[in-house]
């Protein structure tokens, strides 16, 4: 028990020096290693010093504009588009499960609603990756000392930024505690939520952590197939925010009726606020063809 405890605490102690620049974090372990310290003595000094080492770089102003530009504003965003884009999706997959039929394929009805169910749901979930990954990347370029702080704190806005609301379809639907329930209000959330948001974000903080740039040709056609899935994504990413919080938008267009084309559109700036992270990676990545020209 005392040596899976020994090999559990020097592998913490391992987990948090990554915090420490390589320089740093080599005289330390160096250090402890000469002392003969005990792993649980060793974590204690690591953590400690780590706290320090945090505190000292946010009063810096690069940690606080990574928090107030992309951690708080985008991963509420995030939060609630992944929920929101998982809920319709999810019913749309148990529906057409169960009543599947390829006969129904022959179907020019049934068949173009499939494929415009499968396209806007790609789209969407395209979207979510691609600002994720920006997100990521973004953070760790604008603040690297403190990147993987910030990106655990983007993290934890996008589980938590919806944590107690319901959305509109949760609370119609509340009265069916079934499995499909469970599934589409539960299960398939959290499942998009750590597949198409977490991880893609730990993906891009991990290529913006390195020292290369991204090459130019290949990231401005990334960010132009983003602007454009942005683009149609944009009244759900909108609906997600409306709709998201359990209560009915009080606005309503010259039809009388909420979602539909005319509906007006206060937070039509969100869109913005999602892309400019891409914004940042293709400045960012501009900066190879500039040096380049100024070396030639």
């Amino acid at each position: 028990m005392r040596t899976l405890t020994t090999r559990v605490g020097w592998w913490l102690v391992e987990v948090v020096s990554r915090l420490l620049d390589d320089r740093e974090r080599e005289v330390v372990r160096g250090d402890l290693a000469e002392c003969g310290t005990s792993a649980g003595k060793a974590l204690r000094e690591i953590v400690g010093l780590v706290v320090r080492r945090q505190v000292t770089l946010w009063f810096g102003w690069e940690p606080w504009l990574a928090l107030l530009t992309v951690v708080i504003p985008i991963g509420a965003l995030l939060s609630h588009a992944s929920r929101s884009w998982a809920e319709g999706p999810a019913e749309g997959i148990l529906l057409y499960g169960r009543l599947w039929d390829f006969s129904y394929l022959a179907n020019p009805g049934w068949r173009g609603d499939l494929i415009s169910f499968a396209v806007r749901t790609a789209a969407a979930w395209l979207a979510l990756i691609g600002w994720s990954w920006t997100s990521g990347f973004a953070l760790a370029r604008l603040s690297r000392p403190t990147a993987w702080l910030t990106v655990t704190m983007l993290c934890l806005v996008v589980v938590m930024a919806t944590w107690g609301t319901n959305t509109i379809a949760h609370l119609h639907r509340n009265h069916e505690p079934s499995l499909q329930h469970h599934v589409t209000f539960a299960f398939f959330p959290r499942v998009l939520r750590m597949f198409l948001v977490i991880a893609p974000v730990v993906c891009g903080a991990r290529r913006g952590m390195r020292r290369g740039l991204p090459r130019l040709i290949p990231t401005v056609i990334a960010v132009l197939l983003l602007a454009s899935m942005t683009i149609g994504a944009s009244r759900g990413l909108e609906g997600s925010m409306s709709f998201g919080r359990g209560v009915l938008p009080a606005e309503k267009g010259p039809d009388g009726f909420v979602v539909s084309a005319d509906d007006p559109r206060p937070l039509w700036f969100l869109s913005l606020v999602m892309m400019w992270p891409a914004g940042y990676v293709l400045l960012v990545a501009s900066r190879e063809r500039w040096r380049g020209r100024r070396v030639a």
